[in-house]
């Protein structure tokens, strides 16, 4: 298990621990009706790939701000589905050689605030898209693909009015896509921890 997966665990521990007491710092949680949703934060991320030459490449983990936008419906205080996009981008060197990666994700996720109150855990499904360069010694490996996509991470969110929530967030992605042309069992990983919004409109 990698360092930062233990930190991403210890994370989520402490979201569960804090959950159970974290209504009491805001308002009501009422959900009904159109929601908003913005996530602000840091991802740390992620490219795997084999190359024609048989050549295994892992970018390690790339720091980089990442951002989400997202439209939903609240059914009831304890699920809340939404749709939105999600990226990051960034240019960096592989080794002595420049390289750059974009990621958007497409996606369709349900929150679940399990007592109705300030915790939530979420899962989703989409599409993901990956512009990826890099320029090795064997010559360059160019792409851009897309591949099934899928999410799920934790949160807690305090109510500062009536209508918005303020809370902290981790959300794991994972894109996969696949074999393609010279390239085999290319994924990408996205790690991030951050700021979230959500605008509860009645």
């Amino acid at each position: 298990m990698s360092l930062l997966t233990r930190k991403a665990l210890v994370f989520v521990v402490l979201i569960l621990l804090t959950a159970p007491n974290a209504f009491a710092f805001g308002g009501g949680h009422n959900r009904d009706g159109m929601v908003i949703g913005l996530t602000l934060g840091h991802g740390w991320n992620s490219v795997q790939l084999t190359d024609d030459g048989g050549i295994y490449r892992d970018t390690g983990d790339l720091s980089t701000f990442t951002g989400a936008f997202k439209l939903g419906w609240a059914r009831s205080d304890k699920l809340v589905g939404f749709i939105g996009i999600s990226g990051w981008t960034r240019s960096f060197y592989q080794y002595i050689a420049p390289a750059s990666a974009t990621n958007i994700n497409f996606l369709a996720e349900i929150y679940w605030f399990p007592t109705g109150e300030a915790f939530w855990a979420k899962g989703g499904i989409g599409t993901g898209s990956l512009d990826f360069y890099v320029n090795t010694a064997e010559g360059p490996i160019v792409f851009n693909e897309g591949g099934f996509t899928y999410t799920v991470g934790a949160g807690i969110e305090f109510r500062v009015t009536d209508a918005m929530a303020v809370g902290i967030a981790y959300d794991y992605t994972n894109i996969d896509m696949g074999d393609f042309g010279d390239i085999t069992g290319a994924s990408a990983v996205n790690h991030v921890l951050a700021m979230s919004f959500h605008w509860y409109q009645p």
